[in-house]
């Protein structure tokens, strides 16, 4: 079994290897904390075993010409790690303050206050951008829900209930009986002939019970024309024939109406 000071001198024995000049330029643009990991992993291998230095999405790594090369950087840079004691470093996640954690470049780096509050408010903003994302959701749905589903049920509810509301027209041929004297009920109401109120219907029917009656109400026209005959005869101071008169409307006979009701309620 290899202990790790053997481990350590057969890293020393191979190593360490200068970084190579055509990565150098590279490297001075990268940041520190990615930087110094792969110069130190650039040691532990001759320049002829590497390819190129690999910048991906979210990490840049190091490639070998074969994977044997690769295997072998890999013992050899566990091997550091297990003198220097990163092996029993832990997660981020399961690291108290003080504690050796792994980064992702592979180093181990002591958890303290400031990666503690940076961590922190890493996890607060994803729950956040989570929680706003499913806000906005929430506000688009109840959007589609308001414009289009809820006008279609509402017109669904409305059409049983206009269809409960018509009033039933009768098929029967026989008129529709109405005593005035009752009233026809609520004024403002629909009444049963459409488009008017009950009140505008009594009028109507009181305009039209006038006009179905003699020329003037309590006279025959016969007698109506002796009085014309005998009232002129006075006026004008002779004998005098009746040869026609006119006839008041519904409407004159309506004012008419009124006229005297009010003059004998005035005890004129």
């Amino acid at each position: 079994m290899t202990t790790a000071v053997q481990q350590e001198g057969v890293v020393k024995a191979t190593g360490p290897y200068p970084v190579p000049e055509r990565f150098k330029e590279q490297l001075a643009v990268m940041p520190d904390s990615i930087s110094a990991p792969l110069k130190e992993q650039l040691t532990l291998m001759p320049d002829s075993a590497v390819v190129e230095i690999y910048q991906g999405s979210h990490k840049v790594s190091i490639l070998y010409k074969t994977n044997a090369q690769s295997r072998e950087a890999n013992a050899r840079q566990d091997s550091i790690r297990t003198v220097n004691g990163a092996n029993k470093a832990l997660p981020i996640a399961k690291a108290k303050l003080g504690d050796e954690y792994i980064t992702e470049q592979g180093e181990a780096e002591t958890f303290t206050l400031g990666k503690l509050a940076e961590f922190q408010m890493t996890g607060l903003i994803i729950v956040m951008v989570v929680i706003i994302g499913i806000m906005f959701l929430t506000y688009f749905m109840s959007y589609v829900v308001n414009k289009f589903v809820t006008p279609i049920l509402s017109k669904e509810k409305k059409a049983p209930a206009a269809a409960k509301a018509t009033p039933q027209t009768s098929t029967s041929s026989e008129p529709i009986k109405i005593n005035l004297a009752q009233g026809l009920g609520d004024p403002d109401a629909p009444s049963v002939h459409p488009g008017f109120t009950n009140k505008q219907l009594q009028a109507f029917l009181s305009i039209a019970a006038i006009s179905a009656l003699e020329i003037h109400p309590g006279l025959s026209n016969e007698k109506l024309a002796v009085i014309f005959a005998v009232a002129a005869a006075e006026v004008l101071g002779g004998p005098v024939k009746i040869v026609k008169f006119k006839t008041q409307n519904s409407t004159e006979w309506a004012w008419t109406t009124q006229g005297r009701s009010e003059i004998q309620s005035n005890g004129l």
